[in-house]
């Protein structure tokens, strides 16, 4: 009896101790598992930084004639528009905007004199943004300015340095991929997206080269004098823009009485974690929809399309009866 319990607390002992260095291997395992980083999740946001210095927008303040053409709507949400009627205002938009652009360029002889074309091609496909795809993010006031002065900026040094060299002078489509690349690149990191801006960066290094710096004067002026007709044309139906800077907080909100927050209001963003992404994907949490009979009300965060609004009307129509 004593000699076979031997051997068994022994063989229990080892592999007892077997079980432990297993253990404590799968927890290290795991450990280190747990401390591996997805880098596919990194995500930096800019407004984070930038937010809490812009101040919030005086529209409210501001007779309502004047507001209302400048997209603030207050507490009057947007009803929803039937293609026709964007189709109209499409075809008078685009042409006022892009006629304008043009015949403003033509009459200032600074941009004549350093061989300023008729009008730069991504005014063509801005046009179709800014008359037609007003809700777009693409097409808010910020994204339409700041995307063509890094896309000028951006084109035209990548063209001054391609020029340096009389052999790669001689690739301009290496030039015209680079910079329309590092356009694309810094448009998302200062969440300015907006595509044609891709098409300016692309002429700037390619098509432009003798019109040099002084492509950013003539992008800002006719992103200037667009924006201006958008304003005029698209608020007599639609509303342009849905936001100037952000459909997020901005301005401190300890110093923003919660009554005076505007269309530029959101939810707070959640604390960021030590590679600057936010512990949520989304703002979803305080977005809202109410309905009530013959109105609709919805959070100025949560982004509705055409349909979306038409069947919450219809909704609202039906709680009528």
């Amino acid at each position: 009896m004593t000699a076979d319990a031997t051997p068994t607390g022994g063989a229990a002992r080892t592999h007892s101790h077997s079980s432990r260095r297993s253990s404590s291997h799968s927890h290290n395992h795991g450990h280190h598992r747990r401390r591996s980083i997805d880098f596919s999740r990194w995500h930096f946001d800019i407004d984070s930084v930038l937010n809490p210095f812009v101040p919030p927008p005086p529209w409210h303040w501001m007779p309502r004639p004047v507001s209302h053409f400048l997209g603030y709507r207050g507490e009057h949400p947007q009803k929803a528009m039937g293609n026709l009627v964007i189709a109209f205002w499409s075809l008078i938009g685009v042409f006022c905007g892009v006629l304008l652009v043009a015949e403003v360029s033509l009459h200032v002889p600074a941009f004549q004199n350093h061989n300023a074309p008729l009008i730069v091609g991504s005014f063509g496909a801005a046009a179709v943004l800014e008359f037609c795809a007003v809700e777009s993010p693409f097409a808010q006031p910020r994204n339409a300015l700041f995307s063509q002065l890094i896309a000028s900026v951006i084109g035209v040094a990548i063209a001054k340095l391609f020029a340096l060299n009389p052999s790669a002078q001689n690739k301009p489509e290496l030039a015209g991929s680079l910079s329309c690349a590092i356009t694309t690149t810094l448009m998302v990191l200062t969440n300015t997206v907006h595509p044609p801006a891709g098409a300016t960066a692309l002429l700037a290094a390619t098509e432009l080269h003798d019109v040099g710096w002084w492509l950013i004067p003539i992008m800002l002026l006719g992103v200037a004098l667009m924006l201006t007709v958008a304003l005029i044309l698209n608020n007599i139906q639609r509303r342009f823009p849905v936001y100037w800077w952000t459909p997020h907080h901005v301005g401190r909100a300890k110093m923003q009485p919660k009554e005076s927050q505007d269309i530029e209001s959101a939810p707070e963003v959640k604390p960021e974690n030590e590679f600057g992404s936010s512990e949520s994907d989304d703002y979803s949490e305080d977005m809202q929809v109410i309905i009530r009979p013959g109105k609709v009300e919805w959070s100025d965060n949560l982004w509705l399309n055409a349909d979306e609004k038409e069947v919450l009307e219809r909704i609202s129509e039906r709680m009528k009866e």
